[in-house]
């Protein structure tokens, strides 16, 4: 668990001043984090000279589980590694079963769990800013440090001549792997390992990358290039093409030359031309015959049961339940292969979920859990945090709220980790409130379950556009 001295001198000076200043002068501080401001229901708060916020909502910026057990009171964080425990009335937090004493016990106020701030910034690893004049917090999380790999090539520019070629230029050493077919929409995928972006490129990512459109090709509508992977480098370029397009490519010193063209006019020589589909290895999914590799991922497992119910029953069983139920719906899909990420009671950790997508580049990722507030809390959310999720997070909602026939708490947005650092179109449900009756009783029932399920991968196969 990560510290910084930092937080501890800051935070001395910042209990200091609030101290000071009193209840008399009512002072609320906004929260941000990493820039962003954070929104909750519930505003920070001053107690005994400490300033205490809402878990849920700086958890749920950096992407990490929380979990409350109504009955025994109890909040559980999870980042991954590392899981937190705090009990209501309770100074004393569990960090990985080792007790710490936290300033003053964690409240809840409106069913959000508030807690220490200056532990927050301890046990989350936040360096941690006060702006006076605006009365302002502002929390940032530390880069962790590590020796990424060398990259061994850098990508410098890209041109198009305005009719149906495009020229990358590198400097250094760059190889490109056997290229992708994918569809929905038709693309062709090249993926350069070892390989990064100059600054000057670099500079003009949005979102993570670049893209641009083409108009005036017969065989191109566009194309665009981001960092796929760090540590190491993968550099990715997607090239989007009609129903009848194939391309030749040329190496050059310095350069690679894709010139797009109808499949009747490829020369066929094997080596610089590509006919779709394309035989890719095997260990990698066989994007060349149309099939869309699917992810379901049941939250939680194993060592990590997730929330406890009012029916006393965990979270995890609901959301296995649903995921096999959905595997044995898609495994009817002649056009869809399915992957979960646990079929039994184990836990994969985050990035091992995060991992399993990736290396699959599967073409949908869809997490499942069930949430949990107060006894009187109800309601259906979906969570996306990239901008090319936000089509399949309308379209899952839909279908769910028809399902659950709950509250519709709407689409969201939030840095849950598998949401967040998967690169495909990933969504997270929240089915419903496990610590409310009306909502557990529904999200335990195997015909309920059924529902859910069917509706889930009717979603899935309307944001794939699948029959």
């Amino acid at each position: 668990m990560k510290k910084f001295v930092s937080i501890m001198l800051f935070m001395s000076v910042f209990f200091t001043m609030f101290t000071a200043v009193g209840h008399a002068a009512e002072v609320v501080p906004k929260l941000y984090l990493n820039g962003l401001l954070l929104k909750s229901e519930v505003a920070p708060q001053i107690v005994n000279n400490s300033t205490i916020v809402p878990m849920r909502t700086i958890s749920d910026g950096l992407g990490y589980q929380i979990s409350w057990d109504n009955t025994a009171k109890t909040a559980t964080v999870i980042n991954g590694k590392d899981v937190i425990k705090l009990k209501l009335n309770d100074n004393k937090a569990l960090v990985n079963d080792q007790s710490v004493l936290m300033d003053t016990p964690i409240m809840v106020v409106k069913g959000k769990t508030l807690v220490p701030l200056r532990f927050v910034g301890e046990q989350f690893g936040l360096n941690v800013e006060w702006k006076n004049t605006e009365k302002e917090v502002h929390m940032y999380e530390k880069p962790a440090v590590s020796i990424p790999e060398e990259s061994s090539g850098t990508i410098t520019d890209f041109s198009f001549d305005g009719a149906n070629s495009v020229t990358i230029r590198y400097e250094g050493t760059v190889k490109t792997n056997k290229p992708m077919y994918l569809e929905n929409p038709k693309r062709i995928v090249f993926d350069f390992p070892a390989t990064n972006y100059s600054s000057s490129l670099s500079s003009l990512f949005l979102n993570g990358q670049v893209e641009v459109s083409v108009t005036d090709s017969t065989y191109l509508t566009g194309y665009r290039y981001s960092l796929y992977s760090k540590s190491p480098d993968i550099a990715r370029v997607v090239f989007l093409i009609g129903d009848d397009t194939g391309y030749t490519l040329t190496e050059n010193l310095g350069e690679f030359r894709l010139d797009f063209m109808s499949l009747s006019e490829l020369p066929g020589d094997g080596d610089t031309s590509v006919k779709p589909p394309v035989i890719t290895d095997p260990v990698t999914p066989p994007a060349n015959t149309g099939i869309l590799n699917v992810v379901i991922d049941p939250g939680h497992g194993g060592s990590d049961p997730g929330a406890k119910s009012i029916l006393n029953r965990w979270e995890k069983e609901f959301t296995l339940s649903v995921g096999l139920k959905m595997k044995t719906l898609l495994e009817k899909e002649s056009k869809i292969k399915v992957h979960l990420t646990r079929t039994g009671d184990t836990y994969p950790t985050l990035e091992e979920r995060v991992q399993f997508a990736n290396a699959l580049k599967a073409d949908l990722f869809l997490s499942i859990h069930a949430n949990s507030a107060a006894a009187t809390v109800s309601g259906t959310e979906t969570y996306y945090y990239r901008d090319n999720s936000s089509a399949l997070a309308g379209i899952i909602h839909k279908h769910l709220i028809s399902a659950t026939k709950i509250k519709d708490r709407g689409v969201k947005t939030a840095a849950y980790k598998v949401i967040k650092d998967t690169t495909m179109p990933a969504v997270l449900i929240e089915a419903g409130f496990l610590t409310n009756t009306s909502d557990a009783t529904m999200l335990y029932n195997d015909a309920s379950q059924t529902k859910i399920a069917t509706a889930l991968v009717a979603g899935i196969k309307e944001f794939l556009k699948v029959n």
